[in-house]
């Protein structure tokens, strides 16, 4: 992806419309990481850097101003929410978890951020159990420990790969009558045998009502999208004007300070071996008319797309009979009442610079390959001196 296609691509990424899971909101803090990492080459200055600011302003305005964000768009997620309207003390609360893959890894997860007093990772293999309970600040147990644990928890989780039923009747019936159990099974085969839902003060969510739960969530982000796409739309709109003003800067930092300089060169080759007041005088009156001359084309030029054969038209500009006009007034303008003489000089320095606008090569604009480019995109390959004939070489003549 190049240019456009590349901005607009992150700016989605980072707005959760180019997840696997729509409005995913993990992925925001990925390229948060990613831009404030100081392995990386997103040095601030950079183009890059710059692109994934914008990214990140783009992926938080999604998330404020939409709903793409709402509801529980994993199984995981949703299976959750659905108790913990339930659980009145999550700070209390203890949940077992049965299975120590991916589905109960991620479920670790989500309930120690939402800051659950007790969590406990059972599993077949006791090692992995370990691995996965130390990185959430849970305990570990065996599989063979099962009822034992159940009889404390306040919610049970079945997320582990089985072919038969982990938790029956039997396990359950130890637990405390005098409170609720919660059991979500989101195994397939399921770990919670069916008769369990039997069992007084019990209630078992499956994978049937945490799927009904999914696809609501689902629905309602997909039509908060236009709106996601809108913002998305504006983002990138926003860093193809900033890129077309920088380079609008850099084009006219380099054009001013060459016309500048040949201000100075033109005054110094017409007041050689003349009084150092003369030579200032002159030098003054150059340096304005060089000022004057430069306004028209710094207006056009940072409303200009320089990468566009009109944005191109305006670095040789087509109105020469109104700059040499405009050069010439301006010359009359700042001699009036002084020698012909003077005037002659001061006349000739201001068609020279203005011949020298008039003779601006095209200037060529680096590629838009965002991608590769994280330097920041030098726009002028040609130096001051290379831009027109300076005035010591026409001495030369």
């Amino acid at each position: 992806l190049q240019g456009r296609e590349a901005v607009q691509h992150l700016l989605r990424v980072s707005a959760g419309l180019d997840s696997v899971v729509h409005g995913e909101a993990q992925i925001l803090g990925q390229v948060r990481s990613a831009a404030h990492d100081p392995r990386g080459s997103l040095a601030k200055g950079t183009v890059l850097h710059r692109l994934f600011e914008v990214a990140l302003l783009t992926g938080k305005r999604v998330r404020s101003e939409t709903k793409i964000g709402h509801g529980a768009a994993s199984l995981a997620g949703a299976s959750l929410k659905l108790v913990y309207s339930e659980i009145p003390d999550l700070e209390r609360a203890s949940v077992l978890i049965v299975g120590a893959g991916d589905t109960g890894s991620l479920v670790g997860r989500l309930l120690a951020k939402q800051g659950v007093g007790r969590i406990v990772i059972a599993n077949r293999t006791l090692e992995t159990a370990h691995a996965v309970a130390s990185s959430l600040g849970a305990a570990a147990v065996p599989l063979s420990e099962l009822a034992a644990e159940i009889a404390k928890a306040d919610l049970v989780v079945g997320a582990a790969a089985d072919s038969h039923h982990l938790i029956t009747p039997e396990s359950v019936l130890s637990y405390r009558e005098d409170r609720p159990l919660w059991f979500i099974d989101l195994a397939h085969p399921r770990n919670v045998h069916p008769d369990v839902t039997k069992i007084s003060g019990v209630r078992v969510f499956d994978l049937d009502a945490v799927a009904k739960q999914v696809e609501s969530a689902k629905a309602a982000r997909l039509e908060q999208t236009p709106k996601a796409e809108a913002i998305v739309l504006e983002g990138v709109n926003h860093f193809e004007e900033w890129f077309r003003s920088r380079e609008s800067v850099e084009v006219l930092t380099a054009l001013r300070s060459h016309v500048l300089k040949l201000a100075n060169d033109e005054a110094e080759l017409i007041t050689r071996g003349r009084g150092d007041t003369e030579k200032e005088e002159v030098l003054l009156i150059a340096r304005s008319i060089a000022r004057t001359l430069l306004h028209q084309p710094t207006v056009a030029l940072r409303s200009a797309d320089l990468s566009t054969d009109e944005g191109q038209k305006l670095l040789r500009s087509a109105h020469s009979c109104q700059l040499l006009e405009l050069a010439y007034d301006e010359a009359e303008r700042l001699t009036h009442g002084r020698s012909d003489g003077e005037r002659k000089d001061v006349r000739l320095i201001a068609g020279a610079i203005a011949r020298a606008l008039l003779r601006q090569p095209e200037i060529e604009l680096p590629s838009e390959n965002i991608s590769s480019d994280s330097s920041g995109m030098g726009l002028l390959d040609s130096t001051a001196d290379e831009m027109v004939e300076p005035a010591s070489q026409r001495a030369k003549d």
